[in-house]
């Protein structure tokens, strides 16, 4: 995972000319685009039916 993590930050940071001394703003940003797409593809949880006691 953190190997996509660069390579992403690295893409972002080429995409906007290189721009110096903006090495933790471009991994910010992969890790915020990780997260994004990983909350995206869980399932929510399933509600439960309440339970019922049984009578004695």
């Amino acid at each position: 995972m953190e190997d996509e993590i660069k390579r992403r930050a690295y893409e972002l940071w080429e995409a906007d000319g290189r721009p110096a001394g903006q090495d933790q703003t471009y991994w910010f940003k992969a890790i915020a685009e990780r997260a994004e797409a990983t909350a995206k593809s869980m399932k929510p949880a399933r509600k439960r039916a309440p339970r019922v006691k049984k009578a004695a």
